[in-house]
């Protein structure tokens, strides 16, 4: 766990906006009444009734550094495959370079060892064209290390650099979504990239989309940038438990498209600032900073939302963050520097933030504080399977991938072994029936694979089922990863019935790296469920209409692609408590609608305005509550009328896009408190 003063569980209450002058409610547009509904009472804060999850790991999070081990046939091995020594003196290139480019959306796994680089490792393929679905994963964080030799030919020049390792992104030929240039599937883990004595090297240059990610990696150098985001399309992606030592710059961001997620980072020994945002949306959490310059530098196009932070090491030429853009911050602590925040220029005295907002509030009824503001905040359960011995294939119970067999019974034969961890080789499996968890499974883990829901089964929309069911067992928690569900008809709109999850049992529920890509309804919780965590994941179609608490980070919030304006939200949080940190919209329609008592929190959204007519992109009704802060991107020339609308009773209240703050291409709303 981070520092004691970063990890304590937030309190619920109202979020007092200080250390600015002017700092106020942003004006309403009032609208016609319309007749008043009935009105649930407010939801009290939930009481989980399941299993705690199992402590996160003590010490800095950021820091984590776990042992990861695979079965043979999950992964791909560099040493038993590629022939890659790891013994620090023999040159790698080669091996680890022929494993990225024969193995694009597989997992590329790197046993522990130093892996001696000489030159720069690229997702490209056979044809020399970049390619998406790079997955790097290391044995153990601090003992799993790809190094650049010191004084590497091509590193040599700080003003000309070099990445030591570069992701790739697809066109339709590639890896990914089709007719999609993203980087796709790109995902970085357990594992460190030292650039060794080399002035002109950057660690990593990457992008990601959609289900992407950069988790427990450390980078260490003395170049330009330690992680470079600073391409075309760099998101959205999750970016959580990265230390940087070294380099000008810890992370550098540029461009205003799709929105990053970080969280839980550490950086240290920065020459210009730890993290340089050039014109992104940024949701931060957690982050420890131990620098001379800057922690934080965003530019007039930056948007940061920034909560729980401890930013020292400074000297009293720099303020901690440096913002010329917009800014939302709560629980930031530093020392050394002549202050925690300069907003536009203007030093904000202090060296400690409760809570800053960098324009005026948005409160379309400021009687009373929000129930919304300031959710607790609990960290995603982490199951790592002790033992290569916990784990089951599927192909060992008959299913095969990229037959176009039905896989159904082979994998809940696996399912139902009595083994903790249960995996799909990757690959493409149909499936004809719902799959049931529960027993003894705390993990599926899918590797990248792809579950292609096919037949009767998910065609009745009265009687909807789910591709994977989650019921009672004995473990604490139930974890579903490296997943992609999908609809085997091929057609824009998926069938009537068909459910990605659905949680039966009051056992927390983690889905990370998942993506259902063309389903009607992503989740649905029965009577009683617990907890859900959702981390890097893309999908539409959610209804949270159960008492429960759902934490998100890096919410990837997608059209259903039906080619027409969608007109139902694409989540409807109907008397559940959600928190999300990163929220990325694509396409068009009404987004969020809160009601029934239900409470939203999300900070870091990052809007897409696709062509959207009257669509109200916030709403919230009916005895609910909702804080956002959010920022638009406006490319084209649809745009939402109502970025937000708020009922109390008989009255109503909008936030006409035109009312909100400028910002670039969109809109920016630091704070809304509904």
């Amino acid at each position: 766990m981070a520092t004691a003063a970063l990890t304590l569980i937030s309190l619920v209450g109202g979020l007092a906006v200080a250390l600015t002058a002017g700092v106020g409610m942003r004006p309403i547009h009032p609208v016609a009444a319309r007749p008043s509904a009935p009105v649930a009472a407010p939801a009290a804060p939930s009481t989980p009734t399941s299993p705690d999850p199992e402590p996160a790991p003590t010490g800095n999070l950021a820091l984590d550094s776990p042992r990861l081990r695979f079965p043979a046939d999950a992964v791909v091995d560099v040493k038993t495959v590629y022939g890659a020594k790891g013994d620090g003196s023999s040159d790698d290139t080669a091996a680890l370079q022929k494993a990225i480019t024969d193995n694009p959306g597989r997992t590329i796994y790197l046993p522990a060892g130093t892996y001696l680089v000489s030159k720069p490792l690229e997702a490209r393929n056979k044809a020399g064209r970049s390619q998406s679905g790079l997955r790097l994963v290391g044995e153990e964080r601090n003992s799993t290390i790809i190094k650049l030799a010191d004084h590497a030919a091509g590193f040599g020049n700080h003003w000309s650099p070099r990445p030591l390792l570069r992701t790739g992104t697809s066109s339709i030929d590639g890896v990914g979504r089709p007719d999609a240039i993203s980087g796709y599937g790109n995902q970085l883990e357990n594992l460190t990239v030292d650039t060794g004595a080399n002035p002109g090297a950057v660690a990593v240059d990457y992008t990601g989309s959609s289900v992407a990610s950069v988790r427990r990696v450390t980078l260490t150098g003395a170049g330009p940038t330690g992680l470079s985001i600073t391409r075309s399309l760099p998101g959205p992606a999750l970016i959580s438990s990265v230390a940087v030592k070294g380099f000008d710059y810890g992370i550098r961001v540029a461009q205003g498209q799709y929105g990053l997620t970080l969280e839980h980072l550490d950086l240290s020994g920065q020459k210009i600032a730890g993290i340089d945002n050039g014109g992104n949306i940024l949701a931060i959490r957690d982050l420890t900073s131990s620098n001379t310059v800057p922690a934080i530098r965003s530019d007039r196009d930056g948007f940061v939302s920034l909560v729980d932070a401890k930013l020292t090491g400074g000297t009293v030429d720099f303020s901690a963050i440096q913002s010329n853009g917009d800014l939302m911050t709560r629980r930031v602590s530093t020392a050394g520097y002549r202050s925690a925040v300069t907003q536009s220029g203007r030093i904000i005295k202090g060296d400690d933030v409760t809570a800053y907002v960098s324009k005026p509030e948005v409160t379309p009824f400021p009687d009373a504080p929000s129930p919304a503001a300031d959710l607790p905040v609990r960290e995603t359960p982490d199951y790592v399977p002790a033992q290569p011995t916990d784990w089951v294939s599927a192909a060992a119970y008959g299913a095969k991938p990229d037959d176009n067999g039905d896989d159904a019974a082979a994998i809940q034969k696996a399912l139902d072994s009595g083994k903790p961890a249960v995996y799909l080789p990757t690959g493409r499996y149909v499936i004809s029936k719902p799959l049931r968890v529960s027993g003894a499974v705390r993990l599926l883990a899918g590797f990248g694979s792809t579950l292609v829901a096919t037949g009767p089964a998910w065609g009745n929309a009265s009687a909807p089922a789910a591709v994977v069911g989650v019921g009672d067992g004995t473990g604490r928690d139930v974890t579903v990863s490296g997943l992609r569900i999908t609809d085997g008809a091929g057609s824009s709109s998926p069938a009537a019935g068909l459910v990605g999850f659905t949680q039966h049992t009051a056992r927390p529920l983690v889905l990370t790296d998942v993506d259902a890509v063309n389903v009607a309804t992503s989740y649905q919780a029965q009577a009683g469920a617990g907890p859900l965590y959702l981390e890097d994941v893309s999908a539409s179609g959610w209804r949270f209409d159960q008492p429960q608490q759902v934490w998100a980070r890096q919410f990837n919030h997608l059209d259903r692609g039906t080619g027409a304006e969608n007109i139902s939200p694409l989540l409807v949080n109907a008397g559940a408590t959600v928190w999300v940190l990163g929220l990325e919209t694509e396409r068009s329609g009404p987004l969020l609608r809160t009601e029934r008592g239900g409470r939203t929190e999300v900070l870091g959204g990052a809007v897409y305005e696709a062509p959207s007519g009257n669509a109200v992109a916030f709403e919230c009704l009916d005895g609910a509550s909702m804080v956002l802060s959010f920022a638009t991107m406006a490319p084209g020339n649809g745009t939402y009328r109502v970025l937000a609308r708020d009922h109390r009773g008989a009255t109503t209240k909008d936030l006409p896009r035109q009312q909100a703050y400028w910002r670039d291409d969109g809109r920016a709303v630091p704070l809304y408190n509904g």
